[in-house]
């Protein structure tokens, strides 16, 4: 079944992806395995306690304000802005030259290129982003979760959607005593993976409402050449 050309865009970007679906289409990359040595894979009790821990460090943020790195699947690397408020709300405008403008406003992303003139929507509840969005996250219940492992004081968590709604597969990683949000890897349904760090990271009282509000959906096509 061939997905809608408009989600299939609009999730790529969504997914972190600094390149268009069609061009990640073309590449497909193998997907590469986070596993790496002097992991150690949690299991029993302490699978759950780390789950319960890591639940509560993403309940604990209500605004976050940095720098992102992101690494797409042909190893670009491309930087910018970055907003969260949660619950549902995420800003990420990514530096010149590029021209995507990410928005998250509680309900859809919206996926802005301001170079090709074009704006498009998918359901936030699409995206594997949601796990960190929504407003009281049970990463046991709500999501699939495939692997739990630590790596020093870092905990990787990874997990899919249980219900299906959302393709692909994303991975935490929580830093510290605290287990702070670090980065997260995605991989699309093709499994081409995208790497996302964040730096620089401050909680704000609040953000500007502003933020937040997404691009409406593209009325014309595409500029042309």
């Amino acid at each position: 079944m061939k997905t809608d050309p408009t989600r299939r865009a609009a999730l790529a970007v969504a997914l972190l992806a600094a390149l268009p679906a069609p061009v990640l289409a073309q590449q497909a990359p193998a997907r590469a395995a986070l596993a790496q040595a002097g992991d150690t894979a949690l299991t029993g009790a302490a699978r759950t306690q780390a789950l319960t821990r890591a639940s509560a460090s993403l309940n604990r943020i209500r605004t976050l304000q940095g720098r992102f790195r992101q690494i797409a699947p042909n190893g670009m690397a491309t930087t910018g802005a970055f907003y969260m408020q949660r619950p549902g709300r995420l800003r990420f405008a990514y530096d010149p030259p590029q021209t995507m403008l990410i928005v998250a406003d509680g309900s859809v992303v919206a996926v802005q290129d301001t170079a090709l003139r074009t704006v498009n929507r998918a359901p936030l509840r699409s995206t594997p982003l949601y796990f960190v969005l929504k407003n009281d996250i049970n990463l046991e219940r709500d999501a699939h979760v495939t692997r739990v492992a630590q790596r020093g004081d870092t905990l990787y968590v990874t997990a899919r959607d249980r219900t299906g709604n959302a393709d692909g597969e994303i991975t935490f990683a929580l830093v510290g005593a605290n287990l702070d949000l670090q980065s997260w890897d995605v991989v699309d349904a093709m499994g081409a993976r995208t790497r996302l760090s964040l730096s620089g990271l401050t909680r704000p009282a609040s953000l500007d409402a502003r933020l937040f509000r997404a691009p409406a959906p593209t009325q014309t096509g595409p500029r042309r050449g």
